[in-house]
């Protein structure tokens, strides 16, 4: 066992030093070291013992996901928001299926279908993020979606790992199995991270001056290990396990310096499971599955950037915002390892399998550094490239941000949405079942009595399916048809300063509704052929949504059954349109030797005009908010800059030294500044000032970032010949609590 590790250990040395100078990620090199040193490649020496290998593999995921989780923070979770659960709803869903998809046309079985459906619904944040350094395009705002989209993947991945084995175990599809283990794990979740997240940070914190940095260590390791065994015990899964307490350590005061020590340990391990992952490859295999690999590959690297785009979209980003951030997303990496090593260990899936995605994930890699270059110039050619009709169509897919004003109607319009859909997905659910758990199998059982001979034929079963789908069909037309009575929808539809991406996601969850109704009906009753299906759903859906019988039913059902339900109004609102597209904020430290030490920020404006605001200034333990010009830059302080990519990128240059930073990043978790936007009502108490940011400033406690005019589209840069006016729409930073004061609602 010493000799197969001081093996593969010098072979991946010498390999990811070619890699590194390649400017390649150094994934790629442990794989490709694993294949050099596998049991199929007999020119050089190779491991004797690889099921020892495999085992410290294992301990490497183990230390991976400890790594992942002591990085993962439910704050940075919530603050992703809907940019990286829509993605993830629409990215994963649509790659989940095309997986299973391209499986069974493959002619594999079912079980197979779900790994392989399973291992292309995640992205690698390992190459994502080495592209993003070797680009040097992490601070962009399409990057920082993307990071976001990243963190929700992995938790998918997670739950993947876990339901995964328990459909492997069960042979089936039982829903209330997978049910039953959503709950276990819930529970379990629960339980350790309210008991975990209470007690262990507390005893780090009241532990800390006896702490050195290997006692640290040392109880930190073995608490994940121990969890480790706790989630074995408890049949759920060790990855889960170890993502659990790296999450709950990095809510204790020595997070940094927990990921600082256990960081060698991770890399160690984690490349020998890298090189695991090569030593289970059979490149023979290769030559006889090279079609699998050339389809699956270009799923990979066209279906999964355009579904991660329409995922961006949904969420509200424009098109020149989402589709370089969904072309970043085209490949597979460490977590399909770990589903495909999981499936192979488990037997759950064929041994070509394997090597045939580690092969689509090498080529994947090779492309993504190219698909997230080309981002913003596949754009510029789509854009450039169309009438004027559909780049207006382009436009308003994703145009602006939620005002200020616009949560509270948020609120409303989704009360109202969400409760439509409520009462009428559970009168679905409710006739389905009736028709068949009860009525249908009666039928059923009479007919067997009095016509035998035709009982169980197609044509009943046939009449068996309309039958159920005749008496919901009114439900699923007003499930796709209606929207709130007030009409808040439309008049967010129909502004074209705001964003469509939002409202779109809001349909297509009612469409994924009605296709589900549907499918499960069609597959009881007719077929479980996924193409017919399908067929089955799409022609019912268009046959229900223009039927005025249908229309007509629902009506009368409503005004005895849904009287009751209440749809609030609203008013239009606007946003800024050039603005939205890429305005955001970011951090950065001054170096001891950068142009911003020792000069205020008036002069920085004056002498490089990059356009970016520094809205918050942190000085060890003081914060500044909205400094004004006068304020010097000192080393080591931590700045929150606004801008646009472009501005960002400019002030943040200026920061740096020709060095590499040495002060670290602030967390996110302790910044309070937002972008707000405000359509003025009457009663503001901003109404008929001038637009003087030093005077806003001082008189409202926020910065003024730009002024719209209720009657024009023009987005105008704050000075002193601008009065504000009733209607017009301000864009301000500060916190909720100054800018809820500018914000007093008309009665």
């Amino acid at each position: 066992m010493l000799l197969d590790l001081a093996l593969i250990l010098v072979v991946a040395g010498v390999v990811t030093i070619i890699f590194k100078a390649l400017k390649q990620p150094l994934v790629l090199g442990y794989i490709v070291a694993g294949i050099l040193t596998g049991p199929y490649i007999g020119f050089i020496p190779t491991a004797t013992q690889v099921e020892s290998v495999e085992f410290w593999g294992k301990i490497g995921v183990i230390f991976l996901l400890f790594g992942l989780g002591l990085e993962f923070s439910f704050k940075k979770l919530t603050k992703v928001g809907g940019a990286g659960v829509s993605t993830v709803l629409s990215e994963a869903v649509v790659m989940f299926c095309m997986g299973f998809l391209i499986a069974k046309i493959f002619g594999w079985e079912n079980i197979t279908a779900l790994f392989v459906g399973a291992m292309l619904s995640i992205s690698s944040t390992s190459i994502i993020i080495k592209t993003f350094d070797d680009l040097k395009i992490g601070g962009k705002k399409s990057s920082q979606l993307v990071f976001g989209a990243l963190i929700c993947e992995d938790l998918v991945a997670i739950l993947l790992l876990v339901l995964l084995p328990t459909l492997v175990i069960s042979k089936t599809f039982s829903g209330v199995q997978l049910v039953t283990k959503i709950l276990t794990i819930t529970v379990f979740l629960l339980l350790w991270f309210t008991g975990g997240i209470y007690f262990i940070p507390t005893i780090y914190r009241k532990l800390r001056k006896l702490m050195s940095d290997e006692t640290l260590i040392v109880v930190s390791l073995g608490l994940c290990l121990f969890m480790v065994v706790i989630t074995l015990k408890a049949n759920i899964s060790e990855a889960l396990g170890a993502f659990v307490m790296g999450s709950i350590l990095s809510g204790t005061i020595q997070r940094d310096k927990i990921i600082a020590l256990t960081r060698p340990i991770k890399d160690f391990f984690g490349a020998i499971f890298f090189v695991s992952v090569g030593m289970l490859v059979d490149p023979s295999v290769l030559l006889h599955y090279w079609p699998h690999v050339l389809i699956i590959t270009l799923a990979v690297i066209l279906v999964k950037p355009l579904a991660a785009t329409i995922g961006f979209l949904f969420s509200g980003q424009t098109l020149k915002i989402a589709l370089p951030a969904g072309m970043c997303m085209c490949q597979i990496g460490e977590f399909s390892y770990i589903i495909a090593s999981l499936g192979k260990s488990m037997n759950a899936t064929p041994d070509y399998l394997y090597p045939v995605i580690v092969t689509v994930s090498i080529l994947t890699t090779f492309v993504t550094p190219y698909w997230a270059k080309a981002g913003d110039k596949t754009f510029g050619f789509i854009y450039n490239h169309t009438s004027s009709g559909w780049r207006n169509v382009i436009d308003r897919l994703g145009n602006g941000k939620n005002t200020f004003n616009q949560e509270s109607r948020w609120k409303k319009l989704l009360k109202s949405y969400l409760g439509r859909v409520f009462i009428l997905t559970t009168w679905m659910a409710f006739f389905i079942l009736l028709f068949t758990k009860v009525i249908n199998p009666f039928l059923n059982s009479l007919l067997k009595s009095l016509y035998p001979q035709i009982a169980g034929v197609f044509w009943v079963r046939l009449a068996f399916f309309l039958l159920t789908i005749g008496v919901v069909a009114p439900f699923i037309w007003a499930l796709l048809k209606l929207k709130d009575k007030e009409g808040i929808y439309d008049q967010i539809w129909a502004d074209g300063k705001f964003a469509r991406g939002p409202l779109l996601f809001l349909v297509a969850v009612k469409y994924i509704i009605a296709f589900m109704a549907i499918s499960f009906v069609a597959s009881l009753y007719l077929t479980r052929s996924v193409g017919a299906i399908m067929l089955i759903c799409a022609t019912v859906i268009v046959l229900v949504v223009l039927s005025r019988r249908v229309k007509g039913y629902y009506s009368k059902i409503e005004k005895n059954f849904l009287t009751n339900l209440d749809s609030e109004g609203g008013r239009r609102f606007v946003v800024p349109r050039e603005m939205a597209n890429e305005i955001h904020m970011e951090k950065c430290v001054v170096g001891q030797n950068s142009y911003l030490a020792g000069r205020s920020i008036g002069t920085v404006h004056r002498k490089k005009d990059t356009g970016a605001l520094v809205i918050q200034l942190t000085r060890g333990t003081k914060t500044i908010n909205l400094p004004d010009k006068e304020q010097v830059f000192y080393p080591s302080d931590s700045l929150l800059v606004l801008g646009s990519d472009k501005q960002l990128s400019s002030f943040i240059a200026l920061s740096k030294n020709t060095a590499e930073e040495t002060a670290p990043l602030p967390e996110e978790d302790t910044i309070e500044m937002r972008l707000f936007q405000i359509t003025l009502g009457e009663k503001s108490p901003v109404l008929g000032h001038n637009a003087n940011i030093t005077a806003f400033r001082k008189e409202f406690g926020v910065l003024l970032v730009g002024v719209e005019k209720s009657d024009s589209d023009n987005f105008l840069r704050p000075n002193s010949t601008v009065t504000i006016e009733k209607g017009d729409t301000i864009w301000v930073v500060g916190n909720r609590e100054k800018v809820d004061k500018l914000n007093i609602a008309d009665d």
